[in-house]
């Protein structure tokens, strides 16, 4: 195929994105309720709202704050929560009623994260956590450390159902960088879990030629989706096309790379399986790397900068080839055995009921007239009719 022909093949690839369930993904209503003491709301309310800001937060006001002693006079708004933040002092500690109302919040169907602020531990004399809360919570002495941020929104994450969180990403500023750093790796391991499985029938050169097309139309896509993705959850307006076209730079040097290192790769053998899903994760990564920052920062990578990322893609994709084709093995072991035990159940099936069989004949022919009972009968009668 062409070089012309495959990139007519890619640009209606792409075409055939479903655009509008991610758009309504990012777009979706999103409602988090943050209730505790007024400095550790406040605190709250830095931490989900630093980070970038090239684009602002897009729709309403995803975060509500409600003070600990007002928060029983909304229950609706609680019920309604697609999560709880249940923010706590630890200079103030909490009263035994303080405590009744965290447990009671905690019991509600809703996702929730407890955060204890401005220390380690509650002040002395203080009521206990509720158990149940202290299981998931997350403890941030010092809002302005390096790693508060991330620490505090990587746990909201956790607890926030996965198709929301997209939406908190657009929404919350301080969530951004942490979605998009796992939306990166998720997307570079997935094309490398599916270079894994189209190597396999690359070895056989008559499926070899169309796979690999299919191939890397298959992983461009999924690059491309992640582009659209980190553009959402950076509160870029949700034109597909005008998102794809400013960081066609970078989609097009990188499917221009891995094409070309697919190629030199694919004159190996079976040995060419590691450095081709190692490429697939490098490529992705780099790709998303690189639109990360242009969407964070508004810069288009240099050259040069595009060598130190694709440099750390390469000092970790051999790691992470090794581990997608380790699972793999794991997976397709664990499979054999399962088939193989399979197998012998059904092979010890099959042998009881051969045996049933041979008794239920020896039976009907002993009740017949002796004289339809011929020699060969008597001689043949532990054998089944499919046997003689």
């Amino acid at each position: 195929m062409s070089r012309w022909s495959a990139l007519g093949n890619l640009w209606s690839t792409l075409r055939e994105i479903d655009v509008g369930a991610i758009r309504n993904e990012a777009e979706q209503p999103l409602n988090i309720v943050a209730v505790g003491h007024d400095a550790a709301l406040a605190a709250i309310d830095t931490l989900a709202h630093r980070g970038p800001n090239r684009y602002p937060p897009a729709g309403v006001t995803s975060l509500t704050l409600l003070s600990l002693h007002d928060a029983a006079r909304f229950p609706d708004r609680l019920s309604a929560a697609d999560a709880l933040i249940l923010a706590v002092d630890s200079r103030v500690g909490l009263t035994e009623r303080d405590a009744a109302a965290l447990n009671q919040m905690d019991r509600l169907p809703r996702p929730a994260l407890l955060v204890l602020l401005f220390g380690t531990r509650l002040a002395p004399g203080s009521a206990p956590l509720p158990a149940s809360a202290a299981a998931h919570a997350v403890t941030i002495p010092d809002i302005d450390h390096a790693d508060a941020t991330q620490r505090f929104t990587s746990n909201l994450l956790e607890r926030l159902p996965a198709t929301h969180h997209l939406a908190a990403a657009r929404r919350l500023l301080g969530v951004r960088s942490i979605y998009a750093r796992r939306l990166i790796d998720s997307t570079s391991m997935t094309n490398a879990t599916y270079a894994l499985a189209s190597s396999l029938p690359e070895q056989i050169p008559i499926l070899g030629i169309p796979f690999a097309v299919a191939d890397i139309l298959v992983l461009t896509k999924n690059q491309a989706i992640m582009v659209y993705r980190l553009a959402l959850a950076y509160g870029a307006p949700p034109d597909f096309r005008q998102r794809i076209a400013e960081v066609a730079p970078v989609i097009g040097g990188a499917f221009v790379w891995r094409e070309i290192a697919r190629t030199l790769v694919g004159l190996a053998p079976v040995w060419g399986i590691v450095p081709k899903v190692g490429i697939a994760y490098a490529g992705t990564y780099a790709t998303g790397v690189s639109a990360w920052r242009w969407y964070e920062k508004g810069e288009l990578v240099p050259r040069e900068e595009l060598k130190r990322i694709a440099h750390e893609a390469q000092t970790i994709r051999q790691e992470k080839a090794r581990e997608v084709i380790a699972q793999a093995q794991t997976t397709r072991e664990a499979t054999g055995n399962a088939v193989k035990e399979a197998a012998s159940r059904v092979t010890s099936l099959g042998d009881r009921i051969r045996a049933h069989s041979r008794h239920t004949m020896r039976r009907v022919r002993n009740r017949l007239p002796a004289r339809f009972r011929s020699a060969k009968h008597a001689d043949d009668s532990d054998r089944l009719p499919e046997e003689q």
